[in-house]
């Protein structure tokens, strides 16, 4: 007498026998388990700090140019801007002036775009 099948008492699908006079049918691999992402805390100004000069260290001896980081106080956003290590004028900026007057602009109006109900 064969067994086909094995059940167990859990909510598992039963396991299938191995074919008479063949190899063992593999199992099928259990579902994995998805867990929620463990939340990012924000890096603290001093850990900031610390990777700005780490990367100012290894940026400047290869280019004639000058890599500045800054937080701006008034949105909290990093800016990065690339100045010409002579003359000093600015090269380029991320994000742009432009870029940190709409943002300020546009959090300004969020009382007036969005309704907030509880």
């Amino acid at each position: 007498m064969a067994i086909n099948t094995i059940s167990s008492s859990g909510n598992a699908p039963p396991v299938p026998a191995a074919p008479q006079g063949g190899n063992p049918v593999p199992a099928a691999p259990a579902p994995a388990v998805e867990t929620a992402p463990a939340p990012q805390q924000q890096p603290t100004i001093q850990q900031v700090q610390q990777a700005v000069a780490a990367v100012k260290h290894y940026v400047e001896p290869m280019t004639s140019n000058s890599l500045q980081f800054e937080v701006d106080e008034s949105s909290g956003r990093t800016i990065v801007r690339i100045t010409d290590a002579k003359t000093g004028d600015v090269i380029r900026q991320i994000p742009s002036k432009e870029m940190l007057a709409i943002a300020s602009s546009l959090d300004q109006m969020k009382g007036l775009l969005l309704k907030q109900k509880a």
